[in-house]
């Protein structure tokens, strides 16, 4: 309905991009009709920003006369529905961050940049009245005659019909073409499709242990509830997902499942559409603009009754969404670590509550914070002890390296071991979280290294391009050819990655195939399904990588996994390495002995008596996570005490160590809060930039935000030569 001149002023609020403490208010002209949810064009200084409807309101005393109008409302109905507005103005407020981040982080790009919401895809070919009843036989052509009963048939089947359909069955675009100009054919836009979740199964359920049994039964239908499942690698937690999420779109509810990595993408999806013949959809960064923007407005609209994806796919608007699942709910990438740094899972738990629905979070090693939530009795905690198919536990042992020859830090032992398990047939997973051919690239005269010219790190030497690349920034470089300390030619590759071990594994084992997983080998999700496909042939192989091949992948011919190197988080200045360590090892671990024959885990170390690895060596993750519980009580840290970090970056050192200096005496000045630094971050120069970092704890959540409000709105994060951020609730101080 068209406003007249009679009619009252309205106001629209709207979120625009920029340092401002709330959203910006606008005039609503004649014939606009904006709601909360779509995007708007807006005036702000001398350009045109696309901008987030946050409310829309009678005029106030209040707004000023002057007020800018909108420039034009860019979607007929809200794009984002009421659970995920309230969800990013939650983010915006939680983690301390301007407003219009957090309500584009629920866009793909297209959406953001204010294309139209449309399905970005082929055209729709439809049968005219003529085409549907006119008998083939009756056209000249044979390639037109083949086409027009094929479309027939596709049709009487309700099959919806597109180029790409019929080019898979053989019929080009000239062959369908002349059906169009013969009036039989006309084809429309491609269209949203809202289908109604069923439920229906493709694949029967398989029969569940009492263990799944009892985490699916106490999982509520509805209802808010959170439930943490860990379960021990290859327990079966993805039956238990698959069965509740049955349960959901029996009921007409839709599914979001979460995952960390790209990488778990393809297999997780390969296994969603051989249970379910309901429509499914994946988001995640490795999709193109296109892809990303087709498959969001496929969920938003309703078309997909799963949505499987990684971090930002949780601000996803989702119709009666009625079932959330975060798969490996520890990993830390789930965490984002730039611009906004919030935590997928917290935020889905969040939405979770918002909606009055059950989240399920599953992991066989999970976070201490989850761990501690399940103990205070806020969350369920199911366990699943036993592997799903009734396999034994890999056995797990240590080779002591101080005591071992090693080649290319390989032992002879670990060596002797893998030869074994070749000749019986199986295959081998070698784990060394190191990419590239060595860390280092060395003088032997006078032990001079190679390091990256704008980070404190050493250069790696990667040997297939013949380059010194900086893992930290990026920067590459010719390797050394003489000392520019002491003259010396005799430069060398100091020490082992994946590159160097999967040459030295082809120089020993010359008829095995060697499959490497790690960031240059598998560059994107196409390349990891390549690899993961040689790993399914037959005959005996060994897998080389990185923790690339510890997030949840099933190997069922692995019976050996080798853990080559794993001593440098048990030193390390972060206070969550050896949490992260201990899931890496358990994880890796895992992989081992999941089909029909027993696994063998061996860990090569220098430190085999470190206390740390004794209940990880019995396999008792629960009494691991309770000795670094302990740890964290007595010093109150998380998830005993919440904590945020804060960050500068300058190319002048003492312009980031006095910003914080600034910040860290109001901080002390507030009742509550404890400050530690400021301290040269564990990585104190970055791509040309000096880091500090400022550590503020508090034994209550409130206080800290109280205590953080006002530096967010008296220091701008970018200022002259030096910029800040904030972390709240960290889990990388790198």
């Amino acid at each position: 309905m068209t406003t007249t001149s009679k009619d009252p002023l309205r106001i629209a609020d709207i979120t625009v991009p920029g340092p401002f403490a709330g959203p910006l208010s606008y005039r609503i002209e004649p014939g606009q009709m904006p709601v909360p949810g779509c995007r708007c064009t807006v005036p702000l200084r001398s350009r045109q920003v696309v901008g987030m409807v946050t409310a829309v309101r009678p005029a106030q005393p209040g707004d000023s006369n002057t007020l800018k109008s909108i420039t034009d409302v860019l979607d007929d109905a809200p794009l984002l529905s009421p659970d995920v507005l309230q969800l990013a103005q939650w983010v915006s407020r939680y983690y301390l961050y301007d407003a219009y981040p957090a309500y584009m982080l629920a866009f793909p790009a297209a959406l953001r940049s204010g294309e139209p919401a449309e399905l970005n895809d082929e055209p729709q070919l439809e049968l005219t009245v003529s085409g549907e009843h006119l008998d083939p036989d009756k056209l000249k052509g044979r390639r037109q005659r083949e086409a027009l009963a094929l479309l027939q048939s596709l049709t009487k089947a309700g099959q919806v019909c597109t180029p790409a359909l019929l080019r898979g069955k053989g019929v080009d675009r000239t062959h369908w073409k002349g059906l169009i100009d013969k009036r039989l054919l006309k084809q429309r836009p491609a269209q949203l499709l809202p289908a109604s979740p069923t439920g229906a199964l493709r694949q029967q359920a398989l029969a569940l242990n009492p263990d799944q049994a009892a985490a699916l039964s106490t999982l509520p239908v509805e209802g808010f509830a959170v439930q943490l499942l860990e379960g021990v690698t290859g327990s079966g937690k993805t039956e238990v997902y698959l069965q509740a999420m049955q349960r959901a779109l029996e009921r007409g509810k839709r599914v979001l499942v979460l995952v960390p990595e790209i990488g778990l993408t393809p297999q997780t999806l390969a296994r969603f559409q051989q249970r379910f013949q309901d429509n499914l959809v994946a988001l995640h960064s490795g999709m193109t603009d296109k892809q990303r923007n087709n498959a969001w407005l496929r969920a938003q609209a309703g078309e997909a009754s799963i949505i499987l994806g990684t971090r930002s796919a949780i601000l996803t608007p989702i119709p009666d969404l009625g079932l959330i699942v975060v798969d490996e709910e520890h990993d830390a990438s789930y965490k984002q670590q730039d611009t906004l740094r919030y935590h997928a899972r917290d935020l889905a738990i969040y939405r979770a509550r918002l909606l009055n629905i059950p989240v399920m979070l599953g992991s066989a090693t999970p976070s201490l914070e989850s761990l501690h939530n399940a103990q205070q009795g806020r969350y369920q905690h199911q366990q699943l002890q036993q592997r799903a198919q009734g396999q034994t536990r890999a056995r797990l042992e240590t080779i002591d390296m101080r005591k071992q020859r090693q080649e290319h830090g390989v032992s002879e032992r670990l060596l002797h071991r893998v030869r074994q398990h070749l000749e019986g047939g199986n295959q081998v997973l070698l784990f060394l979280n190191r990419r590239g051919y060595a860390p280092s690239w060395f003088c032997r005269q006078c032990g001079w290294m190679s390091d990256c010219p704008f980070c404190d790190a050493r250069l790696t030497y990667h040997r297939g391009r013949h380059q010194m690349l900086c893992h930290h920034c990026g920067h590459q470089e010719r390797p050394q050819q003489q000392c520019p300390d002491c003259g010396s030619t005799d430069l060398t590759p100091l020490g082992a990655g994946t590159e160097r071990a999967e040459e030295a594994l082809a120089t020993w084992f010359p008829d095995t195939p060697i499959i490497r997983f790690d960031r240059d080998s598998v560059a994107n999700a196409r390349d990891l399904e390549q690899q993961l496909n040689r790993a399914q042939a037959d005959g005996p192989a060994i897998l080389v990588g990185t923790q690339m091949l510890a997030k949840g992948h099933h190997f069922e011919r692995v019976t050996l996994v080798g853990i080559i190197d794993m001593d440098a988080g048990l030193f390390s200045a972060d206070f969550r390495a050896r949490e992260r360590m201990g899931q890496l090892l358990v994880q890796v671990s895992g992989r081992s002995g999941r089909g029909d024959l027993a696994g063998e885990v061996v860990l090569q170390t220098f430190h085999p008596d470190h206390p740390f690895f004794t209940p990880l060596l019995e396999q008792d993750y629960p009494a691991f996570a309770t000795q670094l519980l302990a740890e964290r009580q007595r010093s109150g840290l998380p998830p005993f005490g919440y904590l945020a970090c804060l960050r500068s970056d300058s190319a002048y050192p003492q312009r980031a160590e006095q910003l914080l200096k600034e910040m860290a005496g109001r901080l002390l000045a507030e009742p509550g809060i404890r400050v530690f630094g400021p301290l040269p971050a564990l990585l104190s120069r970055r791509a040309g930039k000096h880091r500090f970092t400022l550590l503020v704890q508090s034994d209550q959540r409130s206080r800290l935000h109280t205590a953080l409000q006002p530096l967010v709105a008296d220091y701008p994060r970018q200022q002259r030569h030096v910029s800040w951020h904030l972390d709240i609730d960290p889990i990388d101080l790198m």
